[in-house]
């Protein structure tokens, strides 16, 4: 086998019966003998294959088992760990030998991970031999009895596995929690759902105020009520649930959107029902969450919005729910852009290195021509903005905004930066040509890039007006005339500037 094939292996691996405590070593006796010299390497080996498994140098582990195994093939702690190896690399039945060796050189130590394997593997009476030995080895031990319940529980054989169960708390003294949940999880696989819930019932007798188990017990009778349709019993039996005190909201809510439907409770008996829950949890989010998500689902937008604005005052800095807020306001026809606007300026001044917020912000002062500010926030966005879409549409209004103020030289960076994220970004392509063109830039290089726009959108007035405009300044006046022609054509409004570079093309080709 290669080293290298060992990637990653169970966390398990070396809490094998005791391993690791000390339980067993690498001196269990067994027919072999060794020398002593032999026997301080191997215990040398074999603490550091321990210490290499702790360090989760796996590969290490392997190599120095392999050594163990070399000095000592019948020791005990060594085929276990080998075996634990083998297990998670290939299956049960590849272990199997060396967990039946370890099991045969230390049937205390080394016989659970056997029976398992054994029984994993198909090998039922090989396991269950194991069980029944360490059982007449050690008649109070509750991990071999607790095995063989498991076993037989999942052969579902629950008369057998109820037997073993009385052993155990004959042992134990006095049922366990634990315990009661087994012997009900038992007869609840068993099909006899009575003496499940009579378990319970008799357990709660003794301990009123166990709400774990009381609530294990409503589910059930919910569970049951769900089964023979019995909306009222159902009914009674959530709105306790949803009314405790001792059942947490999380759980709350799941229970009510799991059962609201066969309940046929509508859309309104849910949200009485949410805004109760609300009302019991002031505040928690989820309650608000919850009863947000309900009034979307219904189309009550801005039922929700307002919902959710008073979330926000609960937690201002849940960006998110402001970018949900954000999106119901642009949705809902009685919000002016300005009160879109003033929730802007509040996210950015709460969240003012968020890049999303930090570009709707620019935004907004670009929009009232002030243009240092909006460079100010931009600078700040791409310091933050590490998601390339997100930097992307900030670089592109932050090279359109540094070419409008004539800061060439930072334009130009930033187209670049953009078409380097998106080289087909081809409004990008039309505005970077058209910064070099009146720039007094590289008119070759502005004219492959507008090229490449009227290539892409060649009904686009914009572009072929840009491209026309480059080809003006080269002196090619008569191509240049064919596309502002063009884009007269196209333009679907009176365009000043296109006009005008008609005009100007026009006169150059007459003086030609």
């Amino acid at each position: 086998m290669k080293i290298g094939r060992i990637i990653v292996l169970l966390s398990v691996l070396f809490v094998v019966s005791g391993t690791m405590s000390g339980k067993s070593d690498a001196k269990t006796k067994h027919p072999a003998t060794i020398t002593e010299q032999e026997q301080m390497r191997l215990d040398y080996y074999l603490y550091a294959a321990l210490d290499a498994a702790e360090r989760k140098n796996h590969a290490e582990a392997f190599f120095l088992l392999e050594l163990c195994h070399s000095i000592d093939s019948l020791n005990p702690t060594v085929s276990s760990l080998r075996g634990s190896y083998m297990q998670s690399l290939y299956g049960a039945k590849a272990a199997l030998p060396l967990l039946r060796r370890a099991y045969e050189g230390s049937a205390d130590d080394y016989w659970y991970r056997y029976a398992v394997a054994a029984y994993e593997n198909g090998l039922r009476s090989v396991a269950l031999k194991v069980i029944a030995d360490m059982e007449k080895r050690q008649p109070k031990d509750l991990d071999v009895l607790e095995l063989h319940e498991q076993i037989l529980r999942h052969e579902h054989k629950y008369k057998q596995a109820l037997a073993i169960r009385d052993k155990v708390d004959k042992l134990t003294g006095e049922p366990t929690v634990y315990s009661v949940i087994t012997r009900f999880e038992i007869l609840n696989e068993s099909g006899d759902k009575e003496k499940a819930l009579l378990v319970l019932d008799n357990y709660l007798e003794q301990n009123p105020n166990d709400a774990r188990m009381r609530a294990m017990r409503t589910d059930l009778r919910l569970q049951d009520a769900r089964m023979n349709n019995d909306r009222h019993a159902g009914d009674s039996l959530l709105n306790e649930q949803l009314r405790s005190a001792e059942v947490a909201l999380p759980s709350k809510l799941t229970k009510l959107n799991n059962n609201c439907e066969w309940l046929g409770y509508d859309a309104g008996m849910k949200k009485s029902a949410l805004l109760e829950l609300r009302d019991q949890y002031p505040y928690e989010q989820q309650a608000y969450r919850a009863l947000l998500d309900h009034e979307l689902e219904q189309g009550n937008k801005g039922a929700a919005l307002e919902i959710g604005r008073t979330m926000l005052t609960m937690n201002p800095t849940d960006n998110k729910l402001r970018e949900q807020i954000a999106d119901l306001m642009r949705d809902d026809e009685n919000i002016t852009n300005e009160q879109v606007g003033l929730f802007i300026d509040e996210s950015y001044a709460v969240l003012p290195d968020d890049p999303k917020w930090g570009y709707f912000k620019a935004m907004r002062c670009w929009q009232r021509d002030d243009y240092d500010s909006t460079l100010i926030v931009l600078e700040r966005a791409l310091q933050h903005a590490e998601e390339p879409t997100v930097r992307l549409t900030i670089l592109v209004l932050y090279g359109d905004i540094l070419g409008h103020v004539k800061n060439y030289e930072k334009a130009f960076a930033a187209y670049d930066e953009v078409l380097n994220l998106a080289p087909d970004h081809i409004s990008t392509l039309n505005n970077y040509a058209w910064t070099l063109a009146i720039s007094g830039g590289d008119l070759k290089k502005a004219e492959k890039m507008s090229q490449r726009t009227i290539q892409k959108e060649g009904n686009n007035p914009t572009y072929l007006d840009t491209y026309a405009w480059i080809l003006h300044l080269q002196g090619q006046n008569q191509l240049a005339l064919f596309y502002i022609k063009k884009a007269m054509e196209y333009a679907t409004i009176d365009d000043g500037t296109i006009k005008e570079h008609y005009n100007e093309i026009l006169n150059a080709t007459q003086k030609e």
